[in-house]
């Protein structure tokens, strides 16, 4: 009897802590456990001055008006057991690498951020907002001093304005619910034509790829009242042109204000696709943005008067990693005096490339790529890619992977240049070569550039997503 007992009291000592162990490894982190807290708001980000408008390199002078206000707006996630999650937009047509990282170090020990993957910020990609120094090589020469200095003080300020605009939406957060549905729009077209054998820059391709998905985060308090409402559709932003020298979000901008006045108190969001070679059409004239908007609005109420989003069960949890592009060649000092001559973009940046090369330095011939997935349970999956990324990468994604799942953005974390893919190597033109350096760029990315973009959005994605 006295042996029984014994036993028993040491298999008590053994099943007990292996109980525990188990049960603290099997605790549902992805689950979350707690109800869904959502913070929302937005800050105006136009100039407070004229200043260049980028996007176009034919613009000579800061601009004429402010037709529409730029915002910068932001979602806040967060759940009991897990860690918050931040989303923002920004009405601009990109951002450096350096400037996203920046706001993460000041938002790290304000808000508790631990892994870089907790922020990404997406631009709408509207031609028609300031430079933020990814495409001074647009202006074709190098900017007057006092309109360099504008995109460093724009850009502080900025700095400024969405460090405060995170916080404060952080601190107000309060409980509510997440959904998600995807429509459609048509109003994007592939915009590379052929032309005697050669690829012309922009042009409209009735049958070229495109995405015509339009997926949207719904974000409501527990009334059922929206509060937010993020929308993703891959066409480029280049309603407007050159000749519209004014501030404006275009399409973006105006479905954010339609919506906003459709759906009172609710924040509206754009997050551009895989828009790299879409533009919208038609395009040129004023009325064709609140014909794209319309569109886009319209939808968006169908969907929710239809009922036909589903409620996610958790937030997301986010995983990134840096992949290194290589570019095809990189010039040395004689085929840079050579290019020096040139007009425009290519000859400033081998200008630009010479001084560099003469105090010393080098150009580098790979850049760094971010890419992130943010996973909501087995639910949804968003993949975020920085650049302007072509079609052909949204459309393989949702291939390779659960199609009614996935959610593909562009112009995410950092907008450093075209993100071609095989198709559009083996043909060439403006988003495989003129753009280049326009970027600052010294060529071409190489051909295995879409097997390692790929690759690693592989090793991000959950298995769950996989077909």
């Amino acid at each position: 009897m006295l042996i029984t007992f014994r036993k028993t009291i040491i298999a008590c000592f053994i099943i007990v802590p292996t109980l525990v162990l188990l049960f603290s490894f099997q605790k549902p982190e992805q689950k979350g456990d707690g109800p869904i807290e959502i913070g929302t708001g937005r800050i105006d980000i136009t100039p407070e001055y004229p200043v260049r408008l980028t996007g176009y390199g034919n613009r000579t002078n800061v601009y004429d008006s402010v037709e529409q206000k730029l915002w910068g707006k932001v979602l806040v996630l967060d759940q009991k057991g897990k860690q918050p999650m931040i989303w923002l937009t920004l009405d601009l047509v990109g951002f450096p690498v350096f400037f996203a990282d920046e706001l993460f170090a000041r938002l790290a020990p304000k808000i508790g951020l631990k892994d870089r993957a907790q922020l990404v910020i997406s631009a709408t990609h509207t031609h028609n907002g300031p430079e933020t120094g990814v495409l001074l090589n647009i202006f074709g020469s190098t900017l007057p001093p006092n309109q360099l200095a504008d995109v460093r003080i724009y850009r502080d300020n900025l700095l400024n304005k969405l460090e405060k605009l995170v916080v404060d939406a952080y601190k107000s957060k309060a409980a509510g619910k997440l959904s998600w549905a995807i429509g459609n729009a048509t109003f994007a077209m592939n915009r590379r034509v052929l032309e005697n054998g050669k690829w012309k820059d922009f042009g409209e391709t009735p049958d070229g790829p495109v995405d015509n998905n339009l997926p949207v985060l719904r974000a409501t308090d527990l009334q059922g009242k929206t509060i937010a409402l993020l929308l993703n559709y891959a066409c480029h932003g280049t309603t407007l042109v050159p000749e519209h020298n004014f501030v404006h979000g275009d399409w973006m901008g105006a479905a954010q204000q339609m919506l906003e006045e459709k759906y009172p108190g609710a924040n509206a969001m754009v997050a551009l696709g895989c828009a790299g070679d879409a533009n919208p059409t038609p395009r040129g004239e004023f009325k064709h943005v609140s014909q794209h908007a319309v569109m886009i609005a319209n939808e968006i109420s169908a969907l929710m008067s239809a009922n036909k989003f589903i409620a996610l069960n958790s937030i997301p949890v986010g995983k990134m990693k840096k992949v290194e592009l290589t570019f095809l060649h990189v010039p040395d000092a004689k085929e840079f005096a050579a290019q020096s001559k040139l007009d425009a973009a290519p000859g400033l940046y081998a200008r630009n490339s010479l001084e560099i090369l003469a105090r010393g330095g080098s150009i580098s011939n790979t850049m760094s790529y971010p890419i992130y997935v943010w996973s909501f349970g087995n639910q949804l999956a968003i993949v975020f890619l920085g650049g302007e990324v072509v079609v052909d990468y949204s459309l393989r994604i949702k291939r390779e992977f659960s199609k009614n799942k996935m959610w593909v953005n562009a112009y995410s974390n950092d907008v450093s240049t075209y993100i071609a893919s095989k198709r559009l190597f083996a043909e060439g033109g403006y988003e495989v070569d003129g753009s280049m350096p326009y970027y600052n760029h010294p060529s071409r990315l190489t051909e295995d550039t879409e097997e390692r973009v790929m690759k690693t959005i592989h090793e991000l994605m959950p298995k769950e997503f996989l077909k």
